[in-house]
């Protein structure tokens, strides 16, 4: 349920740039609301409960920054100025890589989870797939096309590494208390590079209407507040490597939606790649156990 909720971000991504936001509006408006309204309901005692708030050291809140400074907000700022060159669907696609990318890293970083022979496959069968969907049967250019769905890919690989470390601070404190410190961190980046690359960065916000709004409060409401909080949660004690398998049930929904709202039809590198991906998935992580065995050693400090 909760990657159903996610599916239609990069479509509304889209949406919100033809509306009139450059990458970097979407992301200064986007992730300082999103600061701002988490750490507003934090001050509620029902919502702490229900987001298993803890507080944290003041080292992991500067961590938590730091990694929303330097990844979250760098990897979304990818995002967004990749969807002027790639399509919503393609980029979902890409985003289906995540659980290899982070099974890699996870192998490196994190103790507790394990990577089978089985697993290392999958994780080659996936780049494969990858490749194909952002670049097709070809070596790959920087024009165009392929380099937004390079940006994307990119992205998707800068986000898997916040993840693990993310993870290993949540594992020791509370999702929800690294989750407002990355917020934090993100919505300094984008107004640093706003403030930097503004010549070539342009900060451009639309009018406010609901025409030019609504999809900036699917943004922060619903891929935002609801979906972030949700998975910081449940990371606090699930496997990330098998967490993230769900996402392969994005980029069907998001080409049923941008077939029905925009009449897209995916090309045949994108239904392919997607094919290639998905069978990676199930060699993978298919029969692997959903919850994380007690660690015999202590955590270690993350990042």
């Amino acid at each position: 349920m909760l990657h159903v909720l996610w599916a239609p971000v990069n479509l509304m991504i889209g949406r919100a740039r033809e509306t009139g936001f450059s990458p970097l509006g979407i992301g200064c408006v986007r992730w300082l609301s999103l600061a701002l309204l988490l750490s507003a309901l934090l001050l509620s005692p029902d919502f702490r409960r229900f987001s298993g708030y803890k507080s944290m050291p003041k080292r992991d809140w500067a961590k938590s920054l730091l990694i929303g400074f330097l990844f979250f907000g760098p990897a979304h700022l990818l995002y967004y100025s990749s969807m002027g060159l790639t399509s919503e669907v393609e980029g979902t696609v890409l985003l289906t890589t995540s659980p290899l990318w982070t099974a890699i890293m996870s192998f490196f970083l994190l103790k507790d989870e394990a990577m089978s022979p089985r697993r290392w496959s999958a994780i080659l069968l996936s780049f494969v797939g990858a490749y194909i969907v952002a670049v097709g049967f070809k070596i790959p250019d920087m024009l165009g096309h392929t380099k937004g769905n390079l940006m994307f890919g990119s992205g998707v690989i800068i986000e898997c590494f916040m993840g693990i470390i993310a993870a290993r601070i949540s594992r020791r404190t509370s999702g929800v208390s690294v989750l407002v410190g990355q917020m934090w961190g993100g919505a300094a980046a984008f107004w640093l590079a706003a403030a930097v690359l503004g010549s070539s960065l342009p900060l451009t916000v639309p009018a406010f209407s609901f025409g030019t709004f609504y999809p900036m409060l699917y943004l922060i409401l619903i891929s935002g507040i609801v979906t972030f909080t949700i998975w910081y949660r449940i990371v606090e004690t699930s496997p990330l490597t098998l967490l993230v398998v769900a996402i392969a049930v994005q980029p069907p929904i998001a080409a049923l939606l941008s077939w029905a709202v925009d009449h897209k039809i995916p090309s045949q590198n994108t239904v392919f790649g997607a094919v290639v991906i998905l069978a990676a998935l199930v060699l993978g992580f298919l029969g692997e156990k959903a919850h994380l065995e007690p660690s015999l050693d202590p955590p270690g400090p993350a990042g």
